[in-house]
């Protein structure tokens, strides 16, 4: 089906842009809980950067970490390398799409249902 307004990249591009940047987050939270139970520092120094700059661009927060530091490049790193993993090995793509179908239908059912309602004023008749 042809999407009008989307430029040169299809929805579906639009969509995998957004899932890649949703990888990144997941990534640094993956990343996080594991520092946080074996390398304190390193778990508050990535929870600094967090504090100054957004995961909402996954590769720009990746290559901003990178230049931070040395330190901050490795974790840039471990960062690339759970995303990558959690992508390909972990992402439950089948149930994506169930959840996706679901959602739509049961979202587009309930909508129209309470516009029914709405505008089908049935008079009741409290006496009967």
């Amino acid at each position: 089906m042809y999407v009008p307004g989307f430029g040169e990249a299809s929805p579906e591009a639009k969509a995998a842009k957004h899932l890649h940047d949703f990888f990144t987050y997941v990534a640094v939270r993956i990343v996080s809980a594991q520092l946080e139970s074996y390398n304190p520092e390193a778990y508050m120094e990535l929870r600094e950067f967090l504090d100054t700059n957004s995961v909402s661009d996954g590769d720009k927060f990746c290559a901003a970490l990178m230049r931070r530091s040395s330190r901050h490049m490795n974790l840039a790193l471990r960062i690339l390398e759970v995303r990558s993993a959690y992508c390909k090995n972990d992402f439950e793509w089948e149930n994506l799409k169930r959840l996706a179908f679901k959602n739509v239908d049961g979202h587009n059912t309930k909508l129209m249902r309470e516009y029914v309602l709405e505008t089908s004023h049935v008079e009741t008749d409290p006496d009967k």
